[in-house]
């Protein structure tokens, strides 16, 4: 990491001491896209700081696009992720089949940025989503990523490999092995 990456990535550090120090707890119940939090960043989960690091870094490296900055209001934002997860949810059913492994183990995903929790069930009968929920599953595993991670991946122009080694995506907890298999099949199956 560079010396301004190292920088950067302490200061966030920092910053996220320091508001568990002042007695700030991290939103449990909504995404930093609810009007009472008017867009701003949360960290929903151990590893949300990594991610948003990581991102920072791969928009000045040129792998990420930059952000906008006459971004939507945060309806609009929110209807976009909301299709983009229906997306990924048919991506992932079309990985689950193609890998003929059974059901996986449910997970949770976190956008990191606004906070926002899914849940994904992956049956027999097809993969069941809940958008929009407080939190992860009890014991299960974690995807961590970032919204427009989210959409270099279901566009193409980035890999579930690829956003893995950048440190755009994590895996985390038993079973993690199983749902990145059925991410990086449903990306490009459901292609």
């Amino acid at each position: 990491m560079s010396a301004a990456g190292c920088f950067r990535h302490a200061a966030a550090v920092v910053t996220a001491v320091t508001a568990v120090a002042l007695g700030m707890p991290p939103v449990a119940s909504g995404c930093g896209l609810e009007p009472a939090i008017k867009g701003g960043f949360t960290v929903s989960h151990p590893g949300s700081l990594d991610i948003a690091v990581a991102v920072a870094d791969a928009r000045r490296a040129g792998l990420l696009p930059q952000a906008d900055p006459a971004a939507a209001s945060n309806e609009v934002q929110l209807r976009t992720l909301l299709a983009d997860l229906r997306r990924l949810q048919s991506r992932l059913n079309a990985g689950q089949v193609a890998i003929s492994e059974g059901p996986a183990t449910p997970f949770s995903l976190v956008l990191v940025g606004p906070g926002l929790w899914s849940h994904f069930d992956l049956t027999s009968a097809g993969v069941q989503a809940h958008y929009h929920v407080d939190g992860p599953l009890q014991d299960e595993v974690v995807v961590l990523t970032h919204p427009v991670v989210l959409e270099a991946l279901l566009q193409g122009s980035l890999t579930t490999e690829e956003a893995t080694q950048h440190g755009l995506m994590a895996f985390e907890g038993s079973g993690a092995d199983s749902i990145r298999k059925v991410f990086e099949t449903g990306m490009v199956t459901g292609a």
